[in-house]
Formats: structure tokens, C-alpha cells, sequence
């Protein structure tokens, strides 16, 4: 692995990803409850999703080991008096949560090392790659995109340390 690479992120750090596709980077968000017209069932929060206005949200990766071209990472959002952590549901759904236990720790595969940030996948702890699906319709209007680990078109992220 890059020494910069090494140097740069193999570490605790507080940063923002963004998915990278069609030379643009897209920020991510928390789902909320009312994005959806109709969900068909009870909806949820902090889903996490690619898209819309605002900028990405800050989260602490915090650095648990590295393999031969992975950093390993457990990832939550800073909060109080619990963090949020990131975990997959049983349909391998990206989502923040409170109270489930997330022990499982996230790969990140580095790509690229640009003045931006670091382009890489996101990998689950069994090796999968993040995907995108989007999801129509929105709210909002905006183009966003469902994270899942088991389904979706397989995505790059940008991942830009804060501090």
C-alpha cells in the first residue's frame, strides 16, 4: 500500500465520503422518514443514501487494522450521548444505529490518492462492495441513491479527512 496512503489514513480521523460518479461528488445523507411519497411500511431514519443538497456528513473513522490493500475502519457519526454507528440491515442496507451492537468493521480499498481526498471502494467486513440504487421517487426532487452492500451498481467514493 501507498505510503502517502499509509501515512494519511491509517489513523483515527474525522472526515466526509461522497460518492464519486460521473466526475462529480455526491454528498451523503441521513434518511428521513418523510423522503418517500409512499414506503409501504413503517419508515425509518439515517438510512444512509447518496444525494441531495446539503454537504456530507461528518463521521470518525476510527482505525482498527489494515490488510494488504484494505484499512479497517469502524465508522460512526459523532453525537451525544451515544454515537451513531454504521452497520448493514438484513437486506444489506447501509444505516446508522443507537442501540443495535455493530462489531463488524468497514474495508476501505484505496484507489487513488488525489489532492481532493482518497477515491476508493467501500467494503463491508465480508469483503462486498458498496452499490448504488436509486431511489425513485423522492421527496425532494433530487436524484438520490440507496447504499447497499448486496444489490446496486458498484460505486467509488471520495473520502476527504476534516482534521
Amino acid at each position: 500500500m501507498d505510503e502517502h496512503v499509509l501515512a494519511g489514513y491509517a489513523r483515527p480521523f474525522r472526515g466526509k465520503l461522497y460518492m464519486h460518479a460521473l466526475g462529480s461528488h455526491i454528498p451523503l445523507r441521513l434518511s428521513r422518514s418523510d423522503d418517500k411519497f409512499s414506503w409501504g411500511f413503517t419508515p425509518e431514519d439515517d438510512w444512509l443514501q447518496a444525494g441531495g443538497q446539503q454537504d456530507s456528513l461528518v463521521m470518525d473513522f476510527h482505525f482498527e487494522s489494515r490488510g494488504e490493500n484494505r484499512l479497517h475502519y469502524h465508522i460512526s457519526i459523532p453525537g451525544n450521548p451515544e454515537t451513531k454507528k454504521l452497520g448493514v440491515s438484513r437486506n444489506g442496507y447501509l444505516g446508522f444505529y443507537w442501540y443495535a451492537e455493530v462489531t463488524d468493521f468497514w474495508k476501505i480499498e484505496p484507489l487513488h490518492l488525489s489532492a481532493e481526498g482518497l477515491l476508493c471502494h467501500l467494503r463491508d467486513h465480508r469483503g462486498h462492495r458498496v452499490g448504488a440504487i436509486p431511489d425513485a421517487p423522492h421527496h425532494s426532487g433530487n436524484k438520490v441513491y440507496l447504499l447497499n452492500v448486496d444489490e446496486g451498481q458498484i460505486v467509488t467514493f471520495l473520502l476527504k479527512p476534516t482534521n
